[in-house]
């Protein structure tokens, strides 16, 4: 069976770059493949070649814009065992290998919570009712989680979850559920995903902040991000003001935030890859800030 990472760089050559710099992150821990997807809009830098097993050219899809094409992942995918990671994430700790191990069996894996009331899926674009949305689509509760990071196996359970994103798509909640995102014409994925797997009834892994497959960037207020120590360690301020220390494997740099630490990893990366630095002036990301909220505490 075989495993594997794949990423989306679509639209703008800009993400391929970032993708190149997550490839040379898991290169250099790990010997799983790992594969992009690109449409005709991106032009495949050459020198990318060695980084990525397979470059797969994906048509457009007639209504899917940018992080909705997260839906498509289990027909692009060339893997039984797939771990999607956002380009803008870098691979920090070999203890990757213990993830693999734990979500192995599981159709569909994520990091987060079951959610029933208060805000959900929140960020400076906008933010949904958990209550609401769960009573206008009769499910038992919302997974909250942040679709940086998604595992899922070639299963009919786990094809079931990305049916079941499209059907929300394109079904008449679509505003209802998710909110206008970055670009134009796209949807936040996160609300597609996170209500079809609380109707499904797919209960997200919820691991202790320092036990973390993913650490996401988003309002830290210090850390240490060392590759070569496999030391990844963020505090993060909570919505109530307090600091909560959080760390892991994969850190996700949300609209490449903090950018100096991005770019001061991802070149050395491409130094020792030889392979030239990224020109940080093209470079002007939408960054958001973003609350996660349980059952009457917001204090995450």
């Amino acid at each position: 069976m075989t495993e594997g990472y794949i990423a989306l760089a679509l639209d703008d050559d800009r993400y391929l770059d970032i993708a190149a710099n997550l490839a040379l992150s898991v290169r250099r821990l790990e010997t799983r493949p790992i594969s992009v997807v690109v449409n005709r809009a991106v032009r495949f830098n050459p020198a990318y070649t060695p980084l990525f097993d397979q470059v797969i050219t994906a048509p457009d899809h007639p209504s899917l814009r940018g992080a909705m094409n997260k839906a498509r992942l289990f027909d692009l995918t060339p893997y039984e065992r797939t771990l999607y990671v956002d380009a803008d994430c870098l691979l920090f700790s070999p203890r990757i290998e213990f993830f693999w191990r734990k979500y192995r069996g599981h159709a569909f894996g994520v990091e987060g919570q079951k959610q029933t009331t208060g805000p959900a899926f929140s960020c400076s674009l906008g933010e949904k009712d958990a209550a609401a949305l769960c009573s206008l689509l009769n499910i038992p509760y919302l997974s909250a989680f942040n679709a940086g990071v998604m595992y899922f196996e070639r299963t009919a359970e786990s094809k079931a979850v990305f049916d079941q994103v499209q059907a929300l798509f394109d079904g008449p909640h679509r505003d209802a559920i998710s909110y206008r995102y970055k670009h134009a014409g796209e949807y936040a994925d996160e609300p597609f995903f996170g209500a079809a797997l609380g109707a499904l009834g797919i209960a997200p892994f919820e691991p202790p902040p320092t036990q973390r497959l993913q650490v996401t960037t988003p309002n830290i207020v210090d850390g240490v991000m060392n590759m070569e120590m496999g030391d990844l360690r963020v505090v993060k301020k909570t919505a109530s003001g307090q600091e909560r220390l959080w760390s892991g494997v994969i850190c996700h740099f949300c609209g490449l935030a903090p950018m100096d630490t991005y770019f001061d990893l991802a070149d050395k990366l491409r130094r020792d890859a030889n392979l030239p630095p990224m020109d940080r002036a093209k470079f002007n990301p939408v960054l958001l800030t973003t609350a996660e909220h349980r059952e009457a505490d917001s204090a995450s």
